[in-house]
């Protein structure tokens, strides 16, 4: 017999009984059960209103959960077979707080060099010192994959007291490491391994080749369940064993999220976990021959195709077409996708069996985009990633250090101070702290003369970058 709940329905039905009661607020937020309006409102938000909510006595608390967001908690943990918590400000305060709970500032971590942008912020702002670990270059695509088990070896030789290891898999394009592996030599030096796992809340079957690093041996990991999952945007969930400080990582979750958190979102994860949870092996299978089938008529099609360990990450290999400007054509046709390059587009499919006639559908509107895409000029530039060692610390200081603004020029071979980021994928191209390389300058050059988007100083796009002043 199962166990007693606390509360014997689930946070959506509870949710759904505080609106049904039209129950009086004099509490914030400031709509009031959505009764401050008018007829300007449009109708989808006049329904969502009600159900934006705060702490009240019966809806439980983020930060100090004892009633219905613990008990979701906890089925989010029995599918995961881990500790698992809600995130409202998504991974991005999950890899803040997996670091935090872990590393103690002016301590060492080892990082993988294709982390997003959240992980180096986490880093520079908790005062840690990295070890860069880079990761496989794929053969043929020149795309960056995951980092090897002798990489980490190399690093921890060369650079030991490090307190953790952080991956990220799977990668943007679906490529996962050898988790179970690198968790097992790590054990021997006691380092917990950490892992963003933003784009992988859905690899929880037994049946795949590979699984989610929570089930392979990862201390904690993260996961956006609002990228591959029916959550909102910023619905997110962090795993953990019982090797982690508890404490630790619970003092940083509360400091690093809101102290409003959002009850849209946190019905969302409770939907997503439950979606997940309900599907049963025959719809698992329905879902990965339909992807399957998507990939095989889209080479029918005449397209070369990539898919990683995730089935869900799908990228066209477009060259020797631009494929900056097929994503400009599928986009006037109706097909937004998760990211373009010169050379290749990538695709998220939904986490769904994607019926026939859909695919038929899809593939003859990417075939019409494809049809008037130029060639990619001899001058264009296939955008490598960054070629750095194997392993390699950033420089980093406990105090300010001094630095000048320089012409792109002027600036190879010297150390960045500050950070440059093509978003998407929101990866890093330079690092604050990494050394200027003729061919990050180069890339840069290209990517601003093509308008790509650019997460970084304004001075950047007139070709200057600040530069730190090294002293002898």
């Amino acid at each position: 017999m199962a166990p007693a709940r606390e509360n014997p329905f689930t946070f959506l039905e509870v949710l759904e009984q505080h609106v049904r009661e039209h129950r009086v607020s004099f509490h914030v937020p400031g709509h009031h059960n959505g009764t401050v309006m008018d007829d300007r409102l449009p109708d989808a938000f006049v329904k969502v209103m009600p159900y934006d909510l705060t702490e009240l006595a019966h809806l439980d608390d983020l930060h100090d959960a004892s009633g219905i967001i613990e008990q979701a908690e906890c089925a989010l943990g029995k599918l995961y077979e881990s500790k698992s918590k809600w995130l409202v400000n998504g991974s991005t305060a999950g890899n803040w707080s997996m670091l935090a709970a872990t590393v103690k500032r002016g301590e060492r971590v080892y990082v993988q060099r294709n982390s997003h942008k959240s992980v180096w912020n986490a880093i520079e702002w908790l005062g840690l010192k990295p070890v860069l670990l880079t990761p496989t270059i794929e053969r043929g695509t020149g795309i960056p994959t995951v980092v090897t088990l002798d990489t980490i070896e190399q690093a921890i030789q060369a650079f030991p007291g490090g307190k953790a290891v952080m991956l990220t898999s799977p990668t943007y394009y679906g490529d996962m490491a050898d988790i179970r592996t690198i968790s097992d030599y790590l054990t021997s030096f006691d380092i917990p391994l950490l892992v963003d796992e933003a784009h992988g809340a859905h690899l929880i079957h037994p049946q795949l080749p590979r699984r989610s690093a929570i089930f392979e041996g990862a201390s904690a990991v993260v996961q956006s369940a609002h990228k591959t999952l029916p959550a909102l945007t910023m619905g997110a969930w962090v795993h953990y064993k019982d090797h982690i400080d508890e404490a630790r990582l619970k003092h940083a979750l509360s400091s690093f999220q809101t102290s409003s958190p959002s009850y849209l979102v946190m019905a969302s994860l409770d939907y997503a976990r439950s979606y997940l949870e309900r599907l049963t092996d025959e719809e698992w299978s329905a879902i990965q021959k339909s992807h399957a089938q998507f990939v095989l008529e889209l080479k029918r099609a005449g397209f070369v195709v990539k898919v990683g360990d995730d089935f869900t990450k799908v990228t066209i290999l477009t060259y020797p077409k631009n494929g900056l400007i097929f994503s400009q054509h599928l986009a006037s046709i109706g097909i937004d996708i998760e990211l373009a390059a010169v050379d290749h587009v990538l695709f998220c499919l939904p986490f769904r069996e994607i019926k026939k006639q859909e695919i038929e559908h899809w593939i003859k509107l990417i075939k019409k985009a494809s049809t008037h895409v130029p060639i990619i000029e001899d001058d264009e530039t296939i955008f490598p990633f960054p070629q750095t060692e194997r392993v390699s610390e950033l420089y980093t200081s406990e105090t300010a250090f001094p630095m000048q603004r320089v012409l792109f020029d002027q600036a190879i071979g010297l150390i960045s101070a500050e950070t440059v980021i093509p978003y998407p994928p929101g990866i890093p191209w330079i690092l604050k702290g990494e050394r200027i390389t003729e061919e990050k300058i180069r890339v840069l050059r290209e990517w601003i003369s093509l308008g790509r988007k650019l997460q970084a100083s304004k001075h950047v796009m007139i070709e200057q970058i600040d530069v730190i002043v090294e002293e002898f």
